[in-house]
């Protein structure tokens, strides 16, 4: 199970991706800020930055796996 924590003030949210990322075998993703989509899929980074640079939105680049189980993501703002 890939879970992502991120702090906000003094409260910790949970984001599970696995469920965010079924359906995706490989490649690369944009999740949206909120961390509630999937924004873009594309097969290389670079890809999937272009088609988000006119979207004009905050969002998270994620390399898509069939297993996520030594991935450790932590972002504090």
């Amino acid at each position: 199970m890939m879970v992502y924590n991120i702090s906000m003030d003094t409260k910790q949210n949970r984001i599970e991706f696995t469920k965010l990322l079924r359906g995706y075998k490989s490649g690369w993703v944009a999740i949206s800020a909120t961390f509630d989509k999937v924004v873009v899929w594309g097969e290389t980074l670079k890809d999937v930055m272009q088609k988000t640079k006119d979207k004009g939105q905050k969002v998270f680049y994620f390399p898509v796996e069939k297993s996520y189980s030594d991935f450790i993501g932590k972002s504090q703002e």
